[in-house]
């Protein structure tokens, strides 16, 4: 809720505050993109779960990542107002950069094979919407909810039906039900980044949030035959 009512409330007066900087992050595409958003997932946590969670994963869509950055700059800047020019360059530096990673995810999912991906849970809705895709998770919102027999034959059946060749496993869980259902459907195992939390490992081979992002762009592309 707190992420939800931050773009709602709060990021009019970012646009105040932050000018047309912010004003393209937030004003059209964002507002509409997170009623979108918001009914699909409220959709989707009926359907896959009974009822009604709320999806935290906002950053997994580089446009909405750029509001909850301009939230974390006006509480910093709340907390130490000399320091605001500071704070105000380094969000216009990283609304750029995210602006780009946008461009290389448009651009890099344009053409592609397949539509559907599959996941090791459900956190990639945000991004799914964005780029016009579908995911199809093995466990929930919560990576910690085991699947099912019968949820993990369901995916094998659309792997083989649709011949989508790879399952995209996050490196921060164990891997055991991708890699069972990866075996069970021959197809490979490709890693992806839910960024709720991250490994050592992940951070040393991609540096930061950017680079991360970068990696799974890459697995996609694989994922879904992209041109």
């Amino acid at each position: 809720h707190e992420e939800e009512e931050g773009h709602d409330e709060d990021d009019h007066g970012d646009e105040d505050d932050h000018g047309h900087e912010e004003e393209e992050g937030h004003d059209e595409d964002d507002h509409g993109d997170e009623d979108e958003h918001g009914h699909m997932e409220e959709e989707g946590g009926h359907d896959d779960h009974g009822h009604g969670e709320l999806d935290p994963h906002l950053w997994n869509d580089p446009l909405l990542a750029i509001g909850q950055a301009a939230i974390i700059a006006d509480a910093l800047i709340a907390a130490d107002p000399s320091g605001a020019g500071f704070y105000r360059a380094n969000l216009d530096e990283l609304a750029a950069d995210l602006r780009a990673l946008h461009a290389d995810f448009e651009a890099g999912l344009a053409s592609c094979r397949h539509a559907q991906f599959i996941t090791s849970h459900a956190a990639y809705g945000y991004l799914a919407a964005r780029y016009g895709l579908e995911q199809a998770a093995i466990a929930g919102l919560s990576p910690d909810a085991a699947p099912t027999a019968g949820r993990l034959a369901e995916l094998t059946d659309l792997l083989r039906e649709t011949g989508i060749g790879a399952v995209l496993v996050e490196p921060v869980l164990s891997g055991a039900s991708e890699s069972a259902l990866a075996q069970e459907a021959g197809v490979q195992q490709l890693p992806i980044h839910a960024l709720g939390s991250v490994t050592p490992a992940e951070l040393a081979e991609h540096g930061d949030f950017i680079g991360l992002m970068r990696d799974t762009l890459a697995s996609l592309r694989i994922a879904l035959e992209c041109a």
